[in-house]
């Protein structure tokens, strides 16, 4: 498979002094077989009139108001882009997102960010601020305690400080989010731009942070929930409204 070339983002901003040292990036890019009727997973409304990927930048915006956020997006990408002319947000566009994997779009917003620090959300998830509060420092992965990431998810294996491996078939679940920064994140990002690994998924490069030399510590947010909506059942699961999420 020849991979389109890499050089299709916009071009990337000088540092200033004042810049956010955080990125956040948001991977919407698939189509999720599973809800292919429903468009874009991330454009599901869920409630006062807010899609998932809207309640997630405000959220994300109201902990860490001086990020930058980039939106990777592939399927139906102009209904996102269109749905977010508001939110002044980065698209990363991936052209060949129909036989690449998660890993693949994370890896083209990787390579147009400045910032010494990445935080990555899967844009099918559904939370509130507790998942994603207080995780900046060292690299660190956030653990769902609560049972609501599905039992055929990936989980992970924990000691008493680390994650040691992510797979599947494991009863501690990982909830999608990733903090990023030093060695971890260079590690992560040599892994997610090599051609070899465009269909790898994200657990698969985190595996491979810890293989060469990386550590990921993790958090499970006692008041945390998080949802996410991967398959047409999972939408009612979906609370009514915020204050039941909250």
């Amino acid at each position: 498979m020849a991979l389109a070339s890499r050089n299709i983002t916009s071009a990337k901003r000088k540092y200033k002094p004042n810049h956010s040292e955080l990125s956040i990036i948001i991977p919407a890019a698939g189509m999720g077989y599973r809800m292919k009727s429903y468009g874009p997973k991330c454009l599901i409304d869920i409630y006062d009139n807010k899609s998932i990927i809207e309640r997630q930048i405000e959220i994300l915006w109201s902990i860490y108001p001086k990020a930058e956020i980039f939106v990777c997006v592939g399927f139906e990408s102009e209904k996102i882009r269109k749905s977010l002319e508001k939110y002044p947000v980065r698209f990363i566009y991936n052209p060949i997102h129909e036989t690449t994997n998660v890993l693949y779009s994370l890896g083209l917003a990787i390579q147009a960010t400045i910032s010494k620090e990445v935080l990555i959300v899967y844009g099918d998830l559904i939370f509130n601020e507790h998942a994603v509060r207080n995780l900046r420092g060292d690299s660190k992965v956030v653990v769902d305690e609560c049972g609501d990431i599905g039992k055929n998810e990936v989980g992970l294996i924990l000691n008493e400080k680390t994650v040691t491996n992510f797979s599947y078939g494991l009863d501690s679940k990982w909830a999608q989010i990733v903090y990023l920064t030093g060695k971890e994140l260079e590690i992560f990002k040599r892994t997610s731009i090599k051609e070899q690994n465009a269909q790898w998924f994200g657990y698969e490069a985190l595996n491979q942070v810890i293989e060469n030399g990386g550590q990921l510590h993790y958090v499970k947010p006692k008041l945390m929930k998080v949802l996410e909506i991967d398959a047409p059942k999972d939408l009612e699961k979906i609370p009514k409204n915020k204050l039941t999420f909250g």
